[in-house]
């Protein structure tokens, strides 16, 4: 039976998939499982994924287009230009233990492989390709100063969020307070 490639068969596979890695971690997750789960053969999933690690950053990119979704409905329905709970859609994803921070260490673990690197350059560049974004809107609503160098600004969020998912998978404590005082400090600090 020939399957198409659709949202509906991926959304399926992305979904069983992190099921899986809460259930047994992503080193144990296997391609075996997962058809298991879906039902879908191998050949099936392989029109969508070339492996298992492909399978990894895109649930990563499916996390990414999530919390992208959300921080542009909070600016929709932000009051007065105050684009605050925005942001805060932003900090608050990233407080979220889970997947996707079990998926970043077990690939960043993997980065040797030229497969994984490649996974991992291309989750880096959607991610500051998002954060740019995201700081322009800031600068058009006057939450970030104009004067801000974007690409500066991006690097060192996307920095500071990648150290905060490892700490984040290593510390009992969640980090939400500390990442909004940071992302303070760091305002106030380009407003100088």
């Amino acid at each position: 039976m020939e399957h198409k490639l659709d949202q509906q068969t991926l959304s399926q596979i992305l979904s069983v998939t992190e099921q899986l890695i809460k259930e047994m971690g992503c080193q144990q997750t296997t391609l075996q499982m997962i058809m298991d789960r879906t039902g879908l053969s191998k050949g099936a999933i392989y029109h969508y994924v070339k492996s298992k690690d492909e399978l990894f950053g895109k649930i990563l990119e499916s996390y990414m287009t999530a919390v992208n979704h959300q921080f542009h409905e909070a600016v929709k329905q932000s009051v007065d230009s105050d684009i605050r709970p925005a942001i805060q859609a932003i900090v608050s994803s990233m407080a979220e233990r889970g997947v996707s921070n079990s998926i970043f260490i077990y690939l960043l673990s993997q980065q040797h492989k030229p497969n994984i690197a490649a996974i991992l350059k291309e989750l880096r560049r959607s991610l500051m390709e998002l954060t740019e974004t995201w700081i322009m809107i800031g600068q058009e609503h006057g939450a970030i100063p104009a004067h801000v160098d974007v690409k500066v600004f991006a690097s060192m969020f996307v920095t500071l969020s990648y150290g905060l998912r490892v700490s984040q998978m290593i510390a009992d404590d969640q980090y939400t307070p500390q990442m909004q005082d940071i992302f303070r400090f760091m305002v106030t600090a380009f407003q100088k």
